[in-house]
């Protein structure tokens, strides 16, 4: 009766997450065809082949600094810090290069400002603390590939992006219409690392790019590592097939009937196929979460 009175801004910051019931509400063609879509049938492999290798995948750390789990390869997925400078920058990056991983690969995200070299930098301050950055071993990938032979002597491709859809004034951005994606990761990637994440997985169905999904689907790597999304934390499998591609048409369509029952069309036809192997990973492994990024989340481990 006689209790504290909460602002609108304590509301907001302790909002709890949406019901099944609420999500259902807000659009029932969404909601259904995500619910398809998670009873798909989808065969992943028991345990890992004997030549695999295992890839800890963070992303999202905003100068934050965690226990590692051993692995042949680290990835980081951008946003190594929070304001993007040199400080910031250098003391993420001091701290991947004590890591004992033998590969360590990393991109920026829109955060890292400094590393953005078509920002203004009208006094030329920016392009001398760039020059000054220690990368030591790690890979640092800005729309490019790199080669690693792993220590059971696979070879590895991997393609690194920095870019996300354009969300206020921060570094290595694109208005969400371009498509920046068509034909520029190459063909044979094995590892594909983006900041962003596509449209439709682990980014909460509407802030991933449809263009990076389209991408997605011609190049069919073994394992997509990105970030951006903090919510979309988690890991899924995907096979590219036909349920797959009716439950993307109908996020991307926003919902629609006709795209429901599409959906629900190519579902069912599945259920009278042998189910396909699954064939590639999406890994979010934002480390940060919460309405104040006062969340702190586990790396995640896999191996392909």
């Amino acid at each position: 009766m006689f209790g504290q009175k909460t602002s609108g801004l304590d509301d907001l910051l302790h909002r709890s997450r949406p019901s099944a019931w609420q999500l259902f509400l807000r659009n029932p063609c969404i909601f259904l065809a995500r619910k398809l879509y998670s009873w798909r049938r989808i065969v992943t492999p028991s345990q890992p082949s004997k030549n695999a290798i295992s890839v800890v995948c963070i992303s999202d750390t905003h100068n934050s600094q965690c226990s590692l789990p051993d692995g042949d390869i680290l990835i980081h997925a951008g946003d190594l810090t929070q304001s993007g400078s040199f400080e910031e920058l250098q003391a993420t990056i001091s701290w991947l290069q004590s890591q004992p991983h033998s590969i360590k690969v990393v991109i920026a995200g829109n955060h890292d400002l400094l590393l953005d070299a078509s920002r203004p930098d009208l006094d030329g301050k920016a392009l001398a603390m760039r020059e000054q950055i220690d990368w030591g071993d790690i890979r640092y990938l800005q729309d490019s590939a790199t080669t690693a032979i792993c220590k059971n002597g696979r070879r590895v491709n991997i393609y690194g992006s920095p870019k996300s859809p354009k969300h206020g004034n921060w570094a290595f951005q694109y208005l969400r219409q371009n498509d920046v994606w068509r034909g520029s990761v190459p063909d044979t990637t094995d590892i594909l690392v983006t900041h962003a994440p596509p449209r439709a997985h682990l980014d909460l169905t509407t802030l991933g790019c449809q263009h990076l999904l389209q991408e997605l689907w011609r190049v069919h790597p073994a394992l997509h590592v990105f970030g951006h999304v903090h919510e979309g934390y988690g890991h899924e499998w995907i096979q590219f097939d036909a349920v797959q591609e009716a439950y993307e048409r109908t996020i991307l369509a926003g919902g629609g009937v006709w795209n429901l029952l599409g959906a629900l069309r190519a579902f069912i036809y599945s259920l009278f196929c042998s189910p396909l192997g699954a064939t590639c990973q999406l890994v979010n492994p934002s480390m940060v979460g919460g309405l104040r990024d006062d969340v702190r989340r586990q790396p995640i481990k896999v191996y392909i």
